[in-house]
């Protein structure tokens, strides 16, 4: 009787508690709760899910113990952000900018990511790249506060026990990375921490993915980076990167580790692992767990949504170009998959889609028979029938590519003459330097308009100032994968899918081109502004879901009858909550439990 009474009674009060009681003895944070009612005074202001700073009713003040620890002006939340505008206006060094949006995190959650997903243009490129990478390099020095989990080569046989001691219990999306090739910077090794930190605050700013949904984590093995091996404020494991099988080991349990403690639709996505792992981890993984590889499949998404969008100046069909990469590496042959599959649904042959790729990569034109630099089956299919060439720029100019995509992190590497020579071959050449962060992109915005006369469709996977030549401006648009992983991310979870389709993407790359108007077109960009990425994860989302529930894939039943409505449901209230219960909410569970009582006294 008395355990009843105890189990109704933490029933009736689980709304307003941050804790429960849990099988394996300890207690966690429910994430979902905002505000828990055992919570007075002092922790509102030290939870960043809970705290409001200022704009504190005088009622909530008053009942909730803070009268008297805030200063008596009471203001809204547009008058708070109107600050948080103009506190980061008034820094002047880009890793500044950063440090105070981190702390904002720290201290106002919802106030951080309101400012961000409405002020996308000009807080994604301190929260994302290019900043991000000067933060992952500066990371032992402005590591504050956890906000992830460092998971070591030393946790062998205990993964499941370190994701145990994250206090959230309802994770659904994951970001993972190993720190060898953080952008083009390459091994970080645990500096990479900031790579899913950043991706995850846009899951929630771009797709309003619930943040206490979400986890960054660190796969800690080692580094390979000398100054880091000798830094005194490297946060990592002190060690040559750890390889082989005892490596793939910790890789699967940690795979195994993440279903254990979350579930099997749990997403995973692999960010900035090497080459030689990132297509081997997603080939072992992909029909066994919900994961994808940003770096293979949301770039090669967001270029294909650039192709498409050029489609409406150039009037060519992904099929009728001819493409030729600077770059072999895991970002290229996923975008080449890709391109094929868009080719097939056009009706084009296999044979005929693989012919109208050319791939370029560390010696020199991919072709039969000779010897590659690393091995990497996928670039396999891309091989030509065709002599050995070294030189990229006779490369272009015999192949005539109508679009040049570099995926090479090789500064500079689209030269005058190459970036002339495409002008030479093409009305409306299309040109991407994708390369991250601005410091190893191909070429400039700049280069290219100037190179080509301003005929040229430019996108850069970091942001370039506008360009001004022969009169006009442009804004080339910046192909950026945030358009893609947080719709991606969305559609997966509300459809409760186990395993991620490459349609997916190509359903994403499409719902981005969409989004494109002839405005867009004018100013020079084949992507849409960045503040409507909000719009096209919610279009993603649906796109996601609706091929879920046709292909037979999806797992949350009964299917939504409107899914738009569904999914706006379940995603993330920017505002601020009542930080009070409502009025009849107390009464009303009080009538039941008495209720409970009489029933169980009789």
């Amino acid at each position: 009787m008395a355990l009843r009474i105890i189990r109704l009674t933490m029933r009736l009060l689980k709304p307003y508690t941050s804790f429960h009681f849990c099988p394996h003895g300890y207690h966690e944070v429910n994430g979902n709760i905002l505000v828990p009612g055992q919570i007075r005074g002092m922790d509102h202001l030290r939870d960043a899910r809970l705290n409001k700073g200022l704009a504190f009713t005088l009622e909530e003040r008053q009942l909730l113990g803070l009268h008297g620890l805030l200063a008596p002006r009471i203001k809204t939340m547009d008058e708070q952000l109107e600050i948080c505008r103009t506190a980061f206006a008034n820094y002047n060094h880009d890793l500044n900018k950063y440090l105070y949006l981190v702390d904002l995190q720290d201290r106002h959650e919802k106030l951080f990511f309101r400012l961000i997903s409405e002020n996308v243009e000009q807080m994604m490129p301190i929260v994302y790249t290019p900043t991000v990478g000067l933060a992952c390099q500066k990371f032992g020095l402005i590591y504050r506060r956890p906000r992830g989990l460092f998971v070591t080569i030393n946790d062998r046989g205990h993964v499941f026990q370190v994701l145990q001691n994250w206090p959230e219990s309802d994770v659904r999306a994951i970001v993972v990375t190993d720190g060898e090739r953080i952008l083009g910077l390459g091994d970080l090794g645990a500096c990479g921490m900031g790579i899913p930190v950043g991706k995850l605050a846009l899951y929630t700013a771009f797709a309003a993915i619930k943040p206490h949904q979400c986890l960054p984590i660190v796969i800690d093995v080692g580094t390979n980076n000398e100054a880091f091996l000798n830094d005194p404020f490297y946060i990592g494991l002190r060690q040559r990167r750890v390889q082989g099988c005892a490596y793939d080991q910790l890789i699967d349990e940690f795979m195994e580790a993440v279903v254990r403690r979350y579930g099997q639709k749990t997403l995973i996505q692999f960010e900035d692992f090497a080459n030689q792992n990132a297509f081997r981890f997603l080939d072992k993984y992909r029909h066994s767990y919900c994961t994808f590889n940003d770096d293979i499949q949301g770039t090669a998404a967001v270029v294909v949504a650039g192709i498409y969008a050029a489609q409406k100046v150039t009037g060519k069909r992904v099929s009728d170009n001819n493409f030729l990469f600077f770059g072999a590496g895991g970002a290229a042959v996923g975008i080449s998959d890709l391109l094929v599959k868009a080719m097939l649904i056009e009706g084009c042959t296999s044979d005929k889609a693989y012919e109208k790729i050319w791939m370029f990569d560390k010696t020199g034109l991919v072709v039969k028979g000779r010897h590659r630099v690393e091995s990497n089956n996928h670039e396999v299919k891309y091989e030509r029938n065709h002599c050995d060439m070294d030189n990229f720029a006779e490369i272009v100019k015999e192949v005539q590519p109508s679009v040049l995509i570099g995926a090479s992190t090789v500064a500079n590497a689209f030269t005058p003459d190459i970036l002339r020579t495409m002008a030479e071959c093409n009305e409306r050449p299309v040109i991407f330097a994708l390369s991250n962060p601005t410091s190893m992109a191909e070429c400039t915005a700049q280069q290219a308009y100037e190179c080509t006369e301003g005929r040229c469709l430019f996108a850069s996977g970091s942001p370039f100032p506008e360009v001004n030549f022969n009169g006009k401006t442009y804004n080339s648009g910046q192909g950026n994968n945030a358009y893609i992983f947080p719709g991606i991310a969305l559609g997966v979870i509300v459809s409760g899918t186990y395993h991620i389709s490459d349609n997916f993407f190509l359903i994403a790359a499409k719902a981005v081109a969409d989004k494109l108007t002839d405005e867009d077109l004018l100013r020079g960009s084949l992507y849409p502004p960045l503040a409507t990425i909000k719009d096209c994860s919610l279009e993603i989302a649906l796109g996601v879901m609706e091929y879920a529930y046709e292909n037979g894939i999806a797992s949350t039943y009964p299917e939504p009858v409107d899914k738009l409505a569904f999914i706006k449901s379940r995603q993330y209230n920017f505002l601020y909550d009542s930080a009070l219960p409502t009025t009849w909410q107390w009464p009303q569970k009080a009538r039941k439990l008495c209720q409970q009582f009489d029933k169980y006294g009789k």
